[in-house]
């Protein structure tokens, strides 16, 4: 099977080759969280604004509207910690819409999947948002839900603008003049030029480093302190200091066992729903 490679594969086998293993291999799933749920549910919204057939830009009210009907549940803690951040993005989205309302105009592309052929793997992903300015250039836009801008190093050395510049030129042979990071959470852009031909190189150099790893099997565990906490902490090897070998053993399989339960009652809450829609589900799949 080819290899896919995407930005967020990409620099989660950077960070922890065993991470990228346990999700991209091994198939565990990243547990729900309020974050994720919040972010996924801003894009959508934001993707509906954009997604018009008409140069004129919905109503406030619309939006907002449009955000609950598309809010993510997954992952709160609790009824009120999800009205918080469900608070919080209507405030988001209200401060996004009075600074962006007056010059609103229909981009080019919203939600552009690609697919890029790559020596010996498959380059994949999805741009948030391409704008073709009045003077013909364009801008790639990127929406991130970070609390704060990060360091300009990390920015700098960030793959996933250069790897939407290389699937603009693929897609539809432009390279745009403004590459940008809209961290909607502050309302502010950080936006840099294009990269030139030796940094694109070595883009490409990163990228293929990454997937040799892959395809070789190396995937050591990479812990760090200072990274945002890891969501494969609970079966990870390096998460015990005992030098116990079977007391890890142990652990992890308990952990895992303890995914496999939750995934159970997943599956389970999933098929009471789709028996409430249609009687006949469970008796179709099993004669399939």
């Amino acid at each position: 099977m080819e290899l896919r490679l995407s930005y967020t594969a990409a620099s989660t086998y950077e960070r922890c080759p065993l991470a990228y293993r346990f999700q991209y291999v091994d198939g565990l799933e990243v547990p729900p969280s309020p974050y994720l749920s919040f972010g996924r549910s801003l894009h959508a919204a934001l993707e509906w604004f954009y997604g018009r057939d008409v140069p004129e830009p919905p109503s406030l009210e619309e939006l907002l509207t449009r955000l609950e009907e598309c809010w993510e549940s997954e992952g709160y803690a609790d009824e009120e910690e999800e009205r918080s951040f469900l608070s919080h993005a209507r405030e988001v989205l209200e401060s996004f819409y009075l600074r962006n309302r007056d010059h609103f105009r229909l981009p080019v592309a919203v939600e552009q999947r690609f697919e890029i052929p790559m020596d010996g793997y498959l380059l994949t992903g999805v741009i948030d948002r391409v704008d073709r300015h009045p003077d013909g250039s364009y801008e790639v836009i990127d929406y991130k839900t970070n609390r704060r801008l990060p360091e300009l190093r990390r920015l700098r050395e960030d793959l996933q603008l250069p790897i939407y510049q290389m699937a603009c030129r693929e897609l539809w042979g432009i390279t745009p003049a403004k590459l940008t990071f809209y961290y909607l959470l502050i309302n502010q852009r950080f936006t840099t030029s294009p990269r030139d031909e030796d940094s694109l190189l070595d883009v490409r150099a990163r990228l293929s480093r990454v997937a040799e790893g892959i395809r070789a099997g190396k995937f050591p565990p990479n812990p760090n302190p200072l990274r945002p906490p890891c969501p494969f902490t609970d079966v990870c090897p390096t998460r015990t200091s005992a030098g116990d070998l079977r007391e890890e053993l142990e652990s992890r399989r308990r952990a895992l066992l303890e995914r496999r339960r939750n995934l159970d009652r997943l599956i389970q809450e999933l098929e009471r729903q789709l028996l409430e829609l249609d009687p006949e589900f469970l008796s179709r799949e099993d004669g399939e």
